[in-house]
């Protein structure tokens, strides 16, 4: 089951400084952060779906599944 909470700021601040996070940011910019890009515009125009979706492929990889349980032992 999957939460719908919220990061603050300063949360996601602290995430991209991680090893963990900085890792997970070269994952998304593989394509040359295409997706990255129109995920993070969809999300801020309030399209969820879509920015789910464009970034499903990166996040079901071995090596994103790997980071995230490492982001939940924070």
């Amino acid at each position: 089951m999957e939460k719908n909470s919220q990061i603050s700021a300063q949360q996601l601040k602290d995430l991209a400084a991680s090893p963990e996070g900085q890792r997970l940011i070269a994952l998304m910019q593989r394509d040359g952060g295409e997706n990255a890009r129109r995920a993070a515009e969809a999300y801020q125009n309030g399209d969820t779906a879509t920015a789910q979706a464009l970034l499903r492929t990166v996040m079901q990889s071995r090596e994103a599944d790997d980071l995230r349980r490492k982001f939940g032992g924070r």
